[in-house]
C-alpha cells in the first residue's frame, strides 16, 4: 500500500488563514488524550479572509480543518464509520467567516513507530537543548522519512510516533479525496521500506 503525507496546498492563491482553536491547548491535538475524544463543538477565529478550502490547519499547531465534502469523501473507512476507532470529526465554528459551509476539527489518535530508522536522516534535540530542554531527544526536524508499512497494517489514517507533525494517509484516501474534488489538500508521497 501506498502512503502519503497530507498538508495544505500553499500553491493556492488567497486561500483563508484560520487561527488557534479557542480555550484549547492546540498542540494537544497533535497527540490527543483519550479525553479529547468526547464529543465537543470547538471555536476559531478566521485571521485572513479568502478563499474557503476543503483542508486547512488551523493556528500555530497546525491542527486539522476539514469540510464536510472532506468527511463526506471518507464515508465507508473504519476510522471514520466506527466510534472511537482512531480519527474523529467535531464540529468546529469559525468565527468572521459568512456563508460558509460546515467545517470539522480533525482528530487523529492513531500514532505508529514505523519510522524506519535506519533509512530515514533526523534531526534530534540534543540532551539539555538550551531552547526545549522538555523535548531532549526527541526529533526535531526530519529528512527523507521512510516508513516501514509492516508496522501499520491496514490503517489508513495515522500520526508518526516521533514526529507528530506529519499526518498521514493511505492511497485509498487520496484516491477518494481527490475523486470528490476536495480542495487546499497536497500529498507527499511517503518512502517504503524496500521501494527502490
Amino acid at each position: 500500500m501506498k502512503y502519503f503525507r497530507i498538508h495544505p496546498d500553499l500553491a493556492m492563491r488567497q486561500r483563508w488563514i484560520l487561527g488557534d482553536i479557542r480555550y484549547a491547548d492546540n498542540w494537544s491535538f497533535l497527540d490527543p488524550p483519550v479525553e479529547r475524544m468526547e464529543p465537543c463543538c470547538y471555536a476559531l477565529d478566521l485571521h485572513f479572509d479568502g478563499v474557503a478550502v476543503d483542508f486547512t490547519v488551523a493556528g500555530s499547531a497546525s491542527v486539522p480543518i476539514v469540510s464536510a465534502r472532506f468527511c463526506d469523501a471518507l464515508a465507508g473507512l473504519p476510522e471514520i464509520e466506527e466510534p472511537y476507532t482512531n480519527t474523529v470529526m467535531e464540529p468546529v465554528s469559525i468565527e468572521g467567516a459568512s456563508g460558509v459551509a460546515e467545517y470539522f476539527v480533525m482528530i487523529v489518535e492513531s500514532k505508529f513507530d514505523c519510522i524506519h530508522g535506519v533509512s530515514s536522516n533526523f534531526i534530534r534535540f540534543a540532551f539539555n537543548d538550551a531552547w526545549r530542554p522538555s523535548l531532549s531527544d526527541e526529533n526535531s526536524a526530519a529528512f527523507n522519512l521512510v516508513l516501514d508499512a509492516s508496522k501499520i497494517g491496514d490503517k489508513h489514517i495515522f500520526r508518526l510516533m516521533g514526529y507528530p507533525h506529519a499526518l498521514i494517509v493511505s492511497e485509498e484516501v487520496k484516491t477518494r479525496l481527490e475523486r470528490d474534488g476536495v480542495t487546499g489538500v497536497a500529498f507527499e508521497r511517503m518512502l517504503i521500506k524496500g521501494d527502490r
